[in-house]
């Protein structure tokens, strides 16, 4: 099912974070000295990767994807045995992640800075501040329903 699955190349996850970041083609194809063509290209070949790993993580954590963006890289599921939304992203620095939507103890979890450092990156690459004196899992709850909004999922309160 997932036999041609592979992460994009490193040209191509610079132009689909550019365009996620929306980087015009004519400005990355001017700054990178190719054509407007291979930018689109090289996006197209990002997305699908993008697509395949999303769906591959989905599968082997048991996530039933409700809505996914590949342009994105964002994906939102449910999770049957955590009950729970599950959030399943992509990321130049971090590879794909999983998040389970939970009200956890963070000051006593073995996994916070792991969880800390993971939030700091994608609100870094979303360019989304992060709350101060709230705990990890509240940053996280507040950075992932802002990406929603900002891909279109979730309307403004």
């Amino acid at each position: 099912m997932f036999y041609s699955l592979r992460y994009p190349t490193q040209q191509q996850e610079y132009i689909w974070l550019r365009r996620r970041q929306k980087i015009r083609p004519s400005s990355l194809a001017e700054e990178l000295n190719v054509s407007r063509p291979f930018i689109s290209k090289a996006q197209r070949q990002a997305q699908e990767r993008i697509k395949k790993l999303i769906q591959y993580t989905a599968t082997v954590n048991r996530i039933r994807i409700k809505q996914s963006s590949p342009r994105h890289g964002f994906a939102v599921g449910y999770h049957p045995n955590t009950k729970s939304q599950a959030f399943i992203f992509y990321s130049p620095k971090l590879g794909v992640q999983t998040w389970y939507e939970h009200n956890g103890a963070c000051n006593d979890c073995e996994a916070r800075n792991t969880c800390i450092d993971t939030i700091n990156q994608l609100a870094k690459e979303w360019q989304i501040p992060l709350r101060a004196g709230f705990t990890p899992s509240e940053n996280a709850l507040h950075l992932l329903t802002e990406i929603q909004r900002r891909v279109g999922w979730k309307e403004l309160c």
